[in-house]
């Protein structure tokens, strides 16, 4: 049987048992335990970088004295470390790490330290990804001809190997068969690339196929179906002469360009149309005679097309196509504002020319011996073209009469000048001039196959040189108002007959009769009105004609 405790002992447990649970009660928690770190998944994850970040947890007032993050490529070897980025939150630290090796495994932890303490997370880890293939964009045609073509496109990624190969396949649709065309061994980093593509057919599909490879292997880009034309397609400058096999040359008698063109395509341009001997030191055999030009853009840049003058924007600068003697018909650049004097200068082949709406100054070209038609746009606000030679807006002003241009011709009775040399080495035979036109400046006729020509009435001058070099010109009929004849109106003319209308002889300058081939006043008839003979007889000049007859 069991003794009962005392009544005094059972006082002093229960005293002891409320003085413990008293002083548990009203005690202070610990304010200086160590903070906790938590490691995240590491984000953004390549071959080569990555980024890796914690989160500290402060759980007192324990300051941190530094935070490290360790990382190596196996657990027994993270022999790494570095500083969080300086722009990270302290709470969350963050590190991107890069140059790191492809396809491989990273073991990493955060260490942090305090005044008391080394704290050390546990550990994770990431796996770069491993170098791929590379990768390439899809093609552009950035210029395209008849039997070439060039293509750009990127190596968008080398797939962290070195590029051993890059280029363009060039199957024909037609015959199955494929060419590999490579990009030089110095051009195959990452960036764009251009690939000249030559020895193509004319009207032939080809599927262009762009790849690049490298120790982990090959990759190829989307491919690009072309169709070959007689047409030129040119988004880069400069680049025409590279469409073509030099070495071919150009067996088509026409060719149509659009796009963009400088000084290096004109200077290749003009040689295919035989203004120069060579391109690049070699003879490019060409059947060039047409060109259009229509859908053209000219642009600076590029060398001397000439050797000396360069291109300007949407002008046709003088000599551009100067002296391009295989050159028959062009169409000129819809974009052109301005056409130089002598802009196709001694084009002895070129029979015809066509004018857009948006050429606002021109000037002509001298020697176009086979010129026999000048055409205008419709919508062109400043010239026209009447017959096929070019006038003013109204028609009031022959600006250039094709020198071609055969036979009689009447011109348009809203004609009221002819300005200077303007009918200077034409073929015309006959001309009719209207009552309209009131000033005829000089040379106007010069070197023409003029026969005969009556000028109107209300003329009053006969201009210096006038007729000059007329070889076939045997007649000419001056009209009533006729007060003045200057310097060597008849030099070099086989004149036969001069009608003169004015009962009044006109003024005559010190060499008006002067002809160095024969003389004008010994072998020339002069036709005067009837009544005015004694008047003629008298005057100083006019009586060194040997031969005066009145006419009725």
């Amino acid at each position: 049987m069991k003794r009962p405790l005392p009544r005094i002992l059972i006082f002093h447990i229960s005293a002891v048992i409320l003085f413990l649970t008293a002083g548990c009660s009203g005690s202070p928690h610990p304010d200086n335990l160590e903070p906790v770190i938590e490691l995240f998944d590491a984000d953004d994850v390549t071959r080569t970088a990555a980024i890796i970040s914690a989160q500290i947890i402060d759980r007192g007032s324990t300051p941190l004295s530094y935070v490290r993050f360790h990382y190596g490529t196996s657990p027994s070897n993270i022999d790494r470390h570095a500083s969080p980025d300086s722009d990270s939150d302290p709470s969350r630290p963050t590190l991107h790490l890069g140059e790191l090796s492809p396809g491989t495994t990273y073991f990493w932890y955060v260490e942090a330290g305090t005044a008391t303490a080394v704290i050390r997370s546990g550990t994770r880890q990431f796996s770069t990804l491993p170098n791929v293939c590379p990768v390439i964009s899809r093609p552009l045609s950035l210029s395209s001809g008849p039997v070439g073509l060039i293509i750009s496109f990127d190596i968008i990624d080398d797939g962290g190997e070195p590029v051993l190969e890059a280029g363009c396949d060039v199957t024909d649709n037609a015959s199955a068969s494929t060419r590999r065309i490579l990009l030089p061994s110095d051009r195959l980093s990452v960036g764009t690339h251009r690939l000249y593509i030559t020895g193509l057919s004319v009207s032939t599909t080809y599927v262009i196929t762009p790849f690049a490879s490298n120790s982990v292997g090959e990759s190829r880009g989307e491919a690009l179906s072309h169709t070959t034309a007689g047409n030129i397609v040119m988004s880069e400058a400069g680049s025409l002469s590279l469409l073509f096999d030099l070495s071919k040359g150009v067996d088509s008698e026409s060719l149509s360009i659009s796009g963009c063109m400088n000084g290096d395509d004109f200077r290749f341009l003009r040689h295919l149309l035989g203004a120069s001997e060579s391109f690049g030191g070699s003879q490019v055999p060409s059947a060039l005679t047409d060109v259009d030009l229509f859908d053209v853009s000219v642009v600076w840049g590029g060398s001397p097309y000439d050797g000396s003058r360069y291109t300007s924007p949407d002008e046709l600068t003088t000599g551009l196509f100067a002296d391009c003697v295989r050159l028959r018909h062009i169409v000129l650049p819809a974009s052109a504002r301005v056409m130089a004097r002598d802009a196709v200068a001694r084009c002895s082949s070129l029979t015809s020319i066509s004018i857009p709406a948006s050429v606002s100054r021109l000037l002509p070209s001298s020697g176009c011996t086979a010129l026999q038609s000048i055409e205008v746009s419709a919508s062109n606000p400043n010239y026209s073209s009447v017959d096929g030679v070019l006038f003013n807006a109204d028609a009031s002003d022959v600006i250039w009469f094709p020198l071609a241009k055969s036979g009689p011709y009447t011109l348009p009775p809203s004609v009221t000048a002819i300005g200077e040399n303007t009918f200077f080495g034409t073929s015309i035979t006959s001309l009719e001039i209207p009552a309209s036109v009131t000033s005829i400046a000089r040379g106007a006729f010069a070197g023409s196959s003029l026969t005969e020509i009556s000028l109107p009435d209300n003329l009053t001058n006969i201009s210096e040189a006038m007729f000059q070099n007329c070889a076939s010109l045997s007649t000419v009929r001056l009209g009533r108002a006729t007060q003045f004849i200057g310097n060597y109106a008849f030099d070099g003319t086989p004149l036969s007959h001069l009608y003169v209308a004015a009962a009044t002889p006109p003024f005559v300058s010190s060499d008006a009769f002067y002809n160095r081939d024969i003389s004008i006043t010994a072998g020339c008839t002069l036709h005067i009105p009837e009544g005015t003979l004694p008047i003629y007889r008298n005057h100083a000049e006019w009586s060194k004609f040997t031969k005066i007859e009145e006419y009725y």
